[in-house]
C-alpha cells in the first residue's frame, strides 16, 4: 500500500551534526528541456513566476532544505538563460534565499533526454568524489539521489524534508516517489478520441516528483536504460524497466507540474495564497 507522508517530521529542525550522521542525499534537477507545450518564447523554466523565474523558485525550495548534501542542475550546453557559473551558490545570485542552511548549486550538462541529463549529473557527482578520494567515492555510491522537476516549484522546503525523512526512515531498497491517487473517473481512449472503457482508479496514482532512490542503483540502471534506449520517462520507470518497484508516498495538489499556460497562472495563485498565510 502507498505510504502517506508524515504530517510533521520529528527532526525537521535537526542540527548540522545530526545531518552528518544521516545518509547523504544529493538533489538533482533536470532543466534542459524546452517545454514546447507552453508555446513560450523561452524554455518554460525561465518564465517569470513571481519576481523570480520558475527555476529560481524551485531551486530556492531545495536550497532551504536541511537534508540535502548537494544540489545539481542539468542545463542544456548552449542554454543562454541560466546565469550561474559552473559552481556557485545563491549567496552571490539575485534570489532571496535566507534559510540558515544553504547548499551550493552545481551546473551539470544536460542531455538529449531526461534520463541522460540525470545520468550526467550523477556521473559528475561520482567523478568529483573520486577526485577527492576513494572513500569519498564509496560514500557517494552509498548515498541517495533525489530528482525533482524544474517546473514543480509548488513544494515547500518543509514538505520536501518530510518526504526525504519518510524515505530514509522506510529505507526501502528501491526508494520512493511522491504521487497522488486518481480522483476523477479514468477513461481508456482509442482512435478518434473514442472511449474504449473505464479503468478501475482504485490502484491508479499520478506520479509526481521528487523521486528518490539509492544512488548506486539508479546510476547503474540509468546507464543500462541509456544503452538499451529504453522508453523511460522518469526515475521510477527506470527502475520499473528493470523489475524494481519503488514505493509511493502521497504528494500534494499544489505540487503540480507547470506544462500549459493555465498552469502558470494557477501556480501564481498558489504563491499569492501562500504569501498571505505567512
Amino acid at each position: 500500500m502507498p505510504n502517506d507522508l508524515p504530517l510533521q517530521s520529528p527532526d525537521s529542525h535537526r542540527s548540522i551534526s545530526h545531518r552528518e550522521k544521516s545518509p547523504r542525499v544529493y538533489g538533482i534537477i533536470p532543466a534542459a528541456g524546452v517545454g514546447a507545450r507552453m508555446e513560450a518564447s523561452c524554455p518554460k523554466q525561465y518564465l517569470m513566476l513571481t519576481t523570480h523565474t520558475i527555476l529560481e523558485e524551485t531551486l530556492a525550495v531545495f536550497q532551504k532544505s536541511e537534508r540535502l548534501d548537494g544540489l545539481y542542475v542539468g542545463i542544456a550546453k548552449e542554454d543562454p538563460y541560466f546565469v550561474l557559473p559552473e559552481k556557485q551558490s545563491f549567496d552571490q545570485a539575485d534570489l532571496d534565499c535566507t534559510a540558515p542552511h544553504r547548499i551550493a548549486i552545481y551546473r551539470t550538462e544536460g542531455g538529449e533526454s531526461r534520463a541522460e541529463t540525470v545520468f550526467n549529473a550523477m556521473d559528475f557527482i561520482l567523478k568529483s568524489a573520486k577526485a577527492v578520494s576513494e572513500s569519498e567515492h564509496e560514500a557517494v555510491l552509498k548515498s541517495w539521489a533525489l530528482v525533482h522537476d524544474a517546473a514543480r516549484p509548488g513544494l515547500s522546503s518543509t514538505e520536501l524534508d518530510q518526504f526525504i525523512a519518510a524515505v530514509l526512515t522506510d529505507n526501502h531498497p528501491y526508494g520512493g516517489i511522491m504521487a497522488l491517487p486518481a480522483q476523477d473517473t479514468i477513461k481508456k481512449v482509442g482512435a478518434n478520441n473514442t472511449i474504449e472503457k473505464t479503468l478501475n482508479r482504485d490502484h491508479i496514482w499520478l506520479a509526481q516528483t521528487p523521486q528518490m532512490m539509492p544512488f548506486e542503483l539508479l546510476y547503474t540502471l540509468l546507464a543500462k536504460c541509456l544503452k538499451e534506449n529504453a522508453p523511460v520517462t522518469d526515475e521510477a520507470s527506470v527502475l520499473e524497466y528493470n523489475e524494481r518497484f519503488p514505493k509511493v508516498y502521497r504528494g500534494y495538489t499544489h505540487n503540480f507540474k507547470i506544462t500549459y499556460p493555465g498552469d502558470l497562472e494557477l501556480m501564481r495563485l498558489h504563491f499569492k495564497g501562500r504569501e498571505r498565510c505567512e
